[in-house]
Formats: structure tokens, sequence, C-alpha cells
């Protein structure tokens, strides 16, 4: 089946449309979300639900940027920091 970008983003009334990855050995980030069609990277030092811990879940995501997150160390994937405060599997 061939999506669009477009298409995906649409699925999403509230948020963004996101692959969401939980990487909990991370010193310092428990995953990391990739929005669809932009491909930016954003991640998260927060704990999430038991259902979206795990690897290359597509997600509707709404989030806002950490203005004073935890610093980061150089081993975990780079990206601002933010906080998810919705979560909905697509």
């Amino acid at each position: 089946m061939n999506t669009s970008c477009e298409t995906d983003a649409g699925i999403c009334d509230n948020g963004e449309a996101a692959q969401l990855y939980y990487t909990p050995d991370c010193a310092t980030i428990k995953g990391y979300v990739i929005l669809e069609g932009s491909n930016k990277t954003y991640v998260f030092q927060h704990e999430i639900d038991d259902q979206f811990q795990g690897s290359g879940i597509e997600v509707c995501v709404q989030y806002e940027i950490e203005p004073e997150p935890i610093p980061l160390t150089a081993e975990c994937t780079q990206g601002d920091v933010i906080t998810i405060f919705n979560l909905k599997e697509r």
C-alpha cells in the first residue's frame, strides 16, 4: 500500500504523525520520536505508558519542547527534549 506523508499526517486529528522508539537503556533519555514528513527527531526523558514501550510504533504525538531539560549524554540519540502529553497509536 502506498501512502504519502501528507496522507499519514492527515490521520492525526490532534498532534503529529511520528514513529516512536523507547530506549530506556540510555542514561539521559527514555526514547525518541521521529516526525513524519520532516524527519525531525525529538527525545523525551520521562516514562511513557507500557503500550508504547517498543520500537518503530506509529503514533500521533502531542508535545511541548522542554525549556530546561536534563543535559543529554553523547551515547544516546540527540535532539530537542520534549514532554509528551498525548500519545495515540495509529
